[in-house]
């Protein structure tokens, strides 16, 4: 027999997966498609949380703007205590609360914005209406020293002109008239052309008669 019929001929197939790695092949594949699956679940649903907050956040804004009571503040917080309508009504119904002579209710209000959003833009907002609160109570000497407190840590903000005029006003109620007058002045002097001018020149007059006759009150 011829000796080429002997040789081992070469297989004419192609080298062809073995049964584990088509498995190994299978179970990634089928990883990957749970893993896509669980990515797209998950941007779904942070794209249907961000339309209903967005949502939420329009509906709110509107009921705030339309707002014209406590009660339908209240309602805000109630429906939608997660949009930033909320937080900005709860600081409305503290003011409405002053505003309607129950500084008890605003007290608790503003304390209450602060305990819950004490980072927040405005929560020095909060901070002086509850100072106006401690003096609505008739807590006079409380809240000249929240005043003084107030201005002194936050010279260059927007509310020290507030809080220093609440400061004199603190002191005029105490009869303390030389000092008043000298708060109401340094006003003038560290802050001239303030838009302040007008009302402290006024505050300066009713302070200068009510001096002059102490018993009756401007």
């Amino acid at each position: 027999m011829d000796n080429a019929e002997n040789k081992t001929l070469p297989d004419a197939q192609p080298d062809m997966p073995g049964i584990e790695t088509l498995t190994d092949t299978t179970k990634e594949l089928k990883s990957w498609l749970i893993s896509a699956g669980i990515a797209i679940v998950v941007v779904l649903g942070v794209f249907l949380y961000r339309s209903n907050r967005d949502a939420n956040e329009g509906k709110a804004s509107r009921m705030l703007s339309e707002a014209r009571n406590v009660q339908a503040l209240q309602a805000i917080m109630n429906q939608y205590p997660s949009t930033s309508a909320a937080r900005l009504s709860l600081l409305q119904m503290a003011k409405a609360q002053y505003d309607n002579g129950d500084f008890q209710s605003s007290q608790v209000s503003y304390k209450e914005f602060l305990s819950k959003y004490p980072s927040h833009q405005m929560a020095s907002i909060a901070e002086l209406g509850l100072i106006h609160c401690t003096e609505g109570m008739g807590q006079t000497e409380q809240a000249l020293a929240a005043y003084t407190a107030f201005s002194g840590k936050n010279k260059d903000h927007f509310l020290t002109p507030v809080a220093i005029f609440g400061k004199a006003r603190c002191l005029q109620s105490l009869k303390r008239y030389s000092e008043a007058k000298a708060t109401y002045e340094d006003f003038l002097v560290t802050h001239p052309k303030s838009d302040w001018e007008n009302d402290v020149e006024e505050a300066l007059k009713q302070l200068s008669r009510e001096a002059r006759n102490p018993s009756v009150k401007i």
